[in-house]
């Protein structure tokens, strides 16, 4: 008996692959994450971000503990981007007062 011919796109492979990373992200912070998107906007955006610098074969085999690390950067990362879009001039000019040059 063959197996049945099942046909991904390239995204619904993406998506299935990092479904469960962002909602588990999400899980863990809820409320943060939920002030700038809703869980599908948030998982459409890490596909459409990670579909375009993470090549498919990476993608099927990074580990688990490795993808849950990137999902979260990521997210952290918007959050963040988010959060100074917000700033006021001034406040820009605080925060690069505070930050540690290397």
């Amino acid at each position: 008996m063959t197996p049945p011919n099942i046909d991904f796109t390239r995204q619904e492979l993406y998506r299935l692959r990092l479904k469960p990373f962002v909602e588990r992200r999400m899980a863990k912070a809820e409320s943060v994450f939920l002030e700038k998107h809703n869980p599908s906007e948030w998982i459409e955006y890490v596909v459409s971000t990670l579909i375009e610098r993470l090549p498919m074969e990476k993608l099927l085999t990074l580990s688990d503990e490795d993808l849950k690390g990137m999902v979260g950067r990521l997210m952290s990362l918007e959050l963040v981007t988010g959060m100074l879009d917000d700033f006021t001039p001034e406040q820009t000019r605080i925060f690069n007062e505070c930050l540690v040059r290397r």
